[in-house]
C-alpha cells in the first residue's frame, strides 16, 4: 500500500506544477497586457500635448471605412521613381524595418507587393514633431501604415530598398498594428541555407 501511495504522490505534484505554471503564464500575460495599455495611455497623453498630433497616430476605425470617394489617391510603391521628385504622394504598406537615429530622425522601409521604399521622418518645425519621431520609432514591424510625404532623390543611392527614391514624411498613420513579436520575420524567411548554416556556426 505504501508503494501505491508513493506512486500517487509524484502524479499529484506534476498536476500541481502544471497548475502553477498555467497560473504563472496567465499572470505574465496580464502583466504584459497591462504594460501595453499603460504605454499606449502614456503615448496618447504625450500626443495630446503635441500641436502636430493630427499629422500622426493610430487611424480610428471610422476613418478607415469607405464613405466617400478618396480625394487623394494612393501611389503604388513600385511606381515611385525619379520623375515624381518634389511631388506629394500617399503610400500604404507594411513597415518592414524601423530604425531610429537619435531623437530627431527615424528611417522606415515600407513594403508593398514586393517593392520597398525608404521613408525618412525628420523633426521639422510645423511639420514633424519630436513626438512623431518617437511614435514612428515605437511602431511594431509589419504594421500597416499610411505615409504622406514628398518624394526626394538622395545624393547617394539607397541600398536597402528597391526604389531609388525616398519619401520625406509629412504625415504617418498606423492602420493596423502588428503584434510585437511575430512568429517569423520576413528577413528570416528570405535567408538562404548557407546563411542559416553560417549563423549556426
Amino acid at each position: 500500500m505504501s508503494s501505491s501511495e508513493s506512486a500517487e504522490a509524484p502524479a499529484v505534484s506534476k498536476k500541481a506544477a502544471k497548475k502553477e505554471a498555467a497560473k504563472a503564464e496567465k499572470l505574465r500575460r496580464r502583466m504584459e497586457e497591462a504594460s501595453i495599455s499603460i504605454s499606449a495611455a502614456a503615448q496618447a497623453a504625450e500626443q495630446e500635448n503635441d500641436p502636430l498630433s493630427a499629422n500622426y497616430g493610430d487611424a480610428p476605425l471610422s476613418e478607415l471605412q469607405s464613405k466617400s470617394e478618396v480625394d487623394f489617391p494612393y501611389t503604388e510603391v513600385g511606381s515611385l521613381a525619379e520623375h515624381l521628385k518634389d511631388q506629394v504622394v500617399l503610400v500604404r504598406g507594411r513597415a518592414q524595418t524601423i530604425r531610429a537615429v537619435g531623437k530627431k530622425m527615424a528611417f522606415l522601409v515600407v513594403r508593398e507587393r514586393g517593392f520597398t521604399v525608404q521613408v525618412v521622418v525628420t523633426e521639422q518645425a510645423d511639420v514633424v514633431s519630436r513626438q512623431m519621431v518617437k511614435y514612428v520609432a515605437a511602431l511594431n514591424r509589419e504594421s500597416i501604415i499610411d505615409v504622406e510625404g514628398i518624394v526626394s532623390v538622395p545624393a547617394e543611392p539607397i541600398k536597402g530598398a528597391s526604389q531609388k527614391v525616398e519619401i520625406q514624411v509629412r504625415k504617418l498613420y498606423c492602420i493596423s498594428r502588428a503584434v510585437p513579436t511575430l512568429p517569423i520575420n520576413l528577413e528570416d524567411a528570405a535567408r538562404s541555407e548557407a546563411e542559416i548554416q553560417r549563423a549556426l556556426e
